[in-house]
């Protein structure tokens, strides 16, 4: 959290994502005895406390930073979760908490009122709270509502067009709602009823995630102040020691699941039906995740074991089962399958007993999940089968993990947080699409979006991974260098796709401006060494009082003058690709950035310490 402030990225930062060694539980004791405290005050006196056993995840605390940082325990219970996408009954009926719910309730009664004036206080104290909370779907169709009872058609066709724009999917639901029985034939009405997307009337929207959102207790947008949580999706890559996977393993799987991105892949949703409480804790909602699956035209199936046997074509799992032999199973996870299993100890990884959910990575997964401690069969611990339809829906791993859980805190999610095999992503094309050399001045970049495979509802303009600026579609973006340093930048232009998802893609620039003649230059005598190897790093600058060497943003060394030379052991900068850069520092002109430099590190990848598929037997 400090770095993100220090690179002044705060707001922007969505995930926060691990590698494959860092501790995996952390214990929360403290949090536990003020949760418990705090219960009891509240007269639950009796909630099983086994249930808030202290052992959290890294990936599950992480997502809850803001609440576990301020030392409020409430993300331990078992619905803290606002992204994960709840029963429909609370959308429109709860957006708020505390005070402001009252005074919301008290509002939407009128609607059971036959006067018009109690129709016209409602709408009048209802723009008041969307004034505060622009997002949030249940103002917008309850003003749609009310200017429906009043026979108010233009106002009732524009708020039901702002909820549809904020998510409502619920055509059904809107046909057979009373308060639009005056304006239901009206043209303009009916004609945005006919574009509302035709969705069971089970579960809130699916809808992507920015770590500025602030999720209401309905799961929507809130802005108001205390009405609405804030989020940092997380998941460690992989767990290579103990029980986990090897270093080589959890690299193959990393590199299939980058390519199955955009990838639509074909096959079959599998969920397991056995008379295993680990199976049956979960059943009762395969129908709702199957019936939207196959909604979509995906291929589900139902199977009778604990894994699928001789399967080929699996993009997504939910079984329930202590312990598999996948490679027995004769089955294959297609690249950018979730693969789940709800059992007590899929993500204890220092003990044996019962398969990791590592094993799913393994053998072809994208990611999984498995709790860090005995959770007991409660589905609120584990991922909702509904985890499929999000991810079926474009959404990234991590979005669609975090929207299916209601209480993660013990759960630890593992593999690739960004894989996106469904996402459409929009494209860009901008000119000019490079530089040959040098540029200074002002810079003018044509954009054009006109054959996005996804219709796109806004840009956003990054300079050196900072949002510069935020704008709605536009054929041109003009650029001041001036108001930059000289050196190396690069520049970045995103696409946001005009739908919940927000799904994005980017064009990014590498530009080296040059108004006031300095600059910074570094030198190897080659671009691939071994991880025992020294790296000699010559910077020459023509400006400033010292120059940092920095990798991925983070200082190696500094050294004082403007020809200086490094020696960087290159077991500091990891194995595989890495990128160095120069930063001359001057007290006059800031810093100056050289433009990177690519190298290679070459390293044995370790074997892991264990690698068990099957439980021993007690």
């Amino acid at each position: 959290m400090n770095e993100i402030q220090r690179r002044k990225l705060v707001g922007q930062i969505d995930y926060v994502v691990y590698s494959s060694d860092f501790p995996t539980t952390i214990i929360v004791n403290e949090h536990r005895t003020k949760l418990l405290e705090m219960l009891k005050e509240q007269g639950q006196e009796n909630v099983p406390p086994q249930l808030f056993n202290p052992n959290a995840s890294i990936t599950s605390l992480t997502f809850f930073a803001g609440a576990a940082v301020r030392e409020q325990p409430a993300y331990m219970l078992l619905e803290s979760n606002r992204y994960y996408r709840q029963a429909t009954q609370k959308l429109l009926r709860t957006p708020f908490s505390g005070e402001r719910q009252d005074e919301f309730e008290t509002v939407i009664d009128l609607i059971k009122s036959e006067r018009e004036e109690d129709y016209q206080e409602a709408i009048s104290r209802l723009s008041e709270f969307g004034k505060s909370n622009p997002a949030q779907l249940a103002i917008s169709y309850w003003l749609a509502k009310f200017y429906g009872k009043l026979g108010d058609a233009p106002n009732a066709t524009k708020w039901l067009i702002r909820a549809l724009r904020q998510g409502w999917c619920f055509q059904k639901h809107t046909r057979s709602d009373l308060a639009f029985e005056r304006v239901k034939d009206d043209p303009l009405f009916r004609g945005i009823v006919d574009r509302i997307p035709e969705v069971p009337f089970v579960f809130a929207p699916t809808h992507g995630f920015k770590n500025n959102y602030k999720w209401a207790a309905n799961g929507m947008l809130n802005n108001e102040r205390g009405q609405g949580d804030q989020y940092f999706l997380s998941t460690v890559l992989s767990v290579t020691r103990n029980y986990g996977i090897n270093e080589q393993q959890a690299v193959e799987q990393l590199q299939r699941s980058i390519k199955a991105d955009g990838t639509q892949p074909r096959g079959t949703f599998y969920f397991t039906d056995t008379k295993d409480v680990r199976s049956t804790t979960r059943k009762p909602n395969f129908a709702s995740a199957i019936t939207q699956l196959e909604a979509m035209g995906f291929e589900t199936k139902i199977v009778n074991s604990g894994v699928p046997v001789q399967a080929l074509d699996i993009v997504g799992l939910t079984c329930g089962t202590p312990g598999f032999d996948w490679a027995a199973s004769g089955s294959q996870i297609l690249p950018g399958a979730f693969c789940d299993n709800l059992t007590s100890f899929g993500g204890m990884f220092y003990r044996a007993g019962q398969t990791k959910c590592s094993q799913f990575l393994r053998y072809g997964a994208a990611g999984s999940s498995g709790t860090v401690v005995e959770p007991y069969a409660l589905q609120a611990k584990f991922p909702h089968p509904m985890i499929h339809v999000h991810y079926a829906r474009g959404c990234s791993l991590a979005e669609s993990f975090y929207q299916s859980v209601s209480g993660p805190f013990q759960t630890i999610v593992v593999g690739d947080a960004l894989c996106s095999p469904w996402a459409i992503e929009p494209t860009i094309e901008v000119a000019p699409s490079s530089f040959e050399g040098a540029v200074k001045g002002g810079l003018n970049l044509s954009v054009n979006v006109e054959s996005s495979p996804a219709k796109v509802s806004s840009l956003l303009f990054y300079v050196d991974g900072r949002l510069e600026q935020q704008t709605p579609v536009v054929s041109e973006l003009k650029i001041d260098t001036r108001e930059l340093s000289d050196g190396y930048h690069e520049l970045r232009i995103v696409a946001v796709a005009n739908n919940l998802v927000q799904t994005t893609g980017r064009v990014v620039l590498p530009v080296v401006v040059d108004n006031c003649g300095h600059s910074l230059e570094l030198q190897v005598k080659q671009t691939e060494y071994r991880n025992t190897d020294n790296i000699q790093v010559v910077a020459k600058s023509t400006l400033g009082e010292s120059i940092e060497l920095r990798h991925n943003g983070r200082t190696l060394m500094m050294q004082a003058g403007r020809d200086v030379e490094f020696s960087v052991p290159a077991a500091s900068l990891g194995r595989g690709p890495v990128q160095i850069q120069g930063v001359a520092i001057s007290a006059e002109s800031g810093e100056i950035a050289s433009s990177p430099v690519d190298l290679v590190i070459q390293g044995d990848l370790a074997e892991g310490l264990r690698n068990t598929e099957t439980p021993k037997k007690k």
